[in-house]
């Protein structure tokens, strides 16, 4: 251990000795790995939040929706339809089920007084709270029976004042015109936040049958379900009696695709994580060519360093220093080198991730960088790997040099 310190020693002086070859040896790994290190540092952050946004979105969710089959199969289906009517028998029939919500979007205006602003208009039901974990943190949430007698009523968002300049406490129970219907506001929305750069909030939700009034009882036939399995072990029967449930409404044939899509909350993740860790991989082996250039770098400055050095080779061997000391001092300065590097190209790499977000974030909201811990040892693990593979063969040289050649040297 303590000739491991005397050589860390050694090279150290080496280093300060020449603090701008150092520099310059190291600059292409610097670069590989602060390059590695932001756009570790961008996608993990993406993930992170991502995971944090579908954790808030509630337990056990099911999304399904029209979607015609590709090819052939897909082609001879008639008009690809999801109806309020499939929900209503999804809720009565599907007992792996706690809540069904029917969802129907429109972008709409509203208008308080002379303000009026362009949101995102939500038809649905009041099962629509659990299927997305999102309730009211003024008022109420709408009522089933005023479901059912299609009341002029809603709930609003947080986005929705801010644009309308106005505020819960002077809103609530007032009157809000949206595409021309007045509707009472009975609540609003408890603040979600952003989501992949839009608001999640500038958004009011309507009960469906009104909406349906509004837009034409066209729009029942093509719209959203959103559902909640009664437990995470149920979510595979669950999703197997809504296709079991759905084709037998449709009419299917036994060898006839779907004419639909189910997707779990878990599905999503997955898919996300599996495109986020593609991207990462791809970025990684492109900038790897730097790593590679930097550990050229590396073994060119060792071998000057032992022609530089030869006659100081000579001189420790003579005092008894045996070739794996120098073979030893010499891969320690290249490991060294080399971690100086991923030291630095973590720093530097961070530093960038935090700018490339700031410069993003000033079109649109961009989640906060993140560097996992695995990231930071895998960029060092990497560097000093590089050092020491690059260092193995001036290593091999300066300990196989003649110690009475060497001592010859000028």
């Amino acid at each position: 251990m303590s000739l491991f310190v005397e050589n860390l020693a050694i090279a150290a002086g080496e280093l300060r000795a020449n603090p701008f070859r150092s520099a310059l040896t190291t600059l292409g790994i610097v670069i590989a790995v602060s390059a590695v290190v932001a756009v570790v540092s961008i996608v993990q952050g993406a993930s992170r939040f991502m995971l944090q946004q579908f954790e808030g979105l509630g337990a056990n969710v099911i999304w399904v929706f029209p979607q015609r089959p590709p090819g052939v199969e897909g082609r001879k289906l008639g008009r690809i339809e999801l109806t309020y009517d499939d929900a209503k028998a999804l809720e009565r029939r599907c007992t792996t089920l706690s809540a069904v919500a029917p969802v129907v979007q429109r972008q709409m205006v509203a208008r308080l007084g002379a303000l009026e602003t362009s949101c995102q208009v939500i038809g649905t039901t009041p099962e629509y709270q659990r299927t997305r974990n999102w309730y009211p943190d003024v008022g109420r949430f709408f009522l089933p029976a005023e479901v059912d007698a299609r009341a002029n009523v809603c709930v609003v968002g947080e986005e929705v004042l801010k644009k309308l300049k106005t505020s819960r406490e002077r809103l609530l129970g007032q009157r809000l015109s949206v595409q021309g219907q007045s509707l009472l506001v009975v609540g609003f929305l408890e603040p979600k936040g952003a989501m992949l750069g839009s608001s999640q909030d500038d958004l009011i939700v309507v009960p469906i049958t009104t909406v349906l009034r509004m837009v034409g009882e066209g729009a029942s036939r093509r719209l959203l379900i959103t559902a909640q399995a009664r437990d995470p072990a149920l979510a595979d029967q669950a999703i197997d009696q809504i296709r079991w449930n759905l084709r037998l409404r449709h009419g299917l044939r036994a060898d006839a695709p779907d004419d639909f899509g189910v997707f779990t909350q878990d599905q999503f993740l997955e898919s996300f994580q599996k495109v986020s860790v593609m991207v990462t991989g791809l970025l990684i082996g492109i900038v790897s060519v730097a790593l590679l250039v930097g550990g050229i770098g590396i073994m060119n400055i060792m071998l000057v360093s032992v022609s530089e050095r030869t006659r100081e080779i000579g001189i420790r061997k003579a005092l008894g220093a045996k070739n794996r000391d120098i073979l030893l001092q010499f891969l320690v300065e290249a490991v060294a080198l080399g971690a100086l590097g991923g030291v630095v190209g973590i720093a530097l790499g961070f530093l960038a991730g935090l700018v490339t977000r700031e410069a993003i974030s000033v079109w649109v909201d961009f989640p906060p960088v993140f560097v996992p811990v695995w990231a930071v040892a895998l960029a060092l693990g990497f560097s000093g790997s590089v050092g020491l593979i690059s260092g193995i063969y001036p290593a091999w040289k300066a300990a196989r040099l003649d110690p009475i050649e060497a001592l010859r040297a000028t």
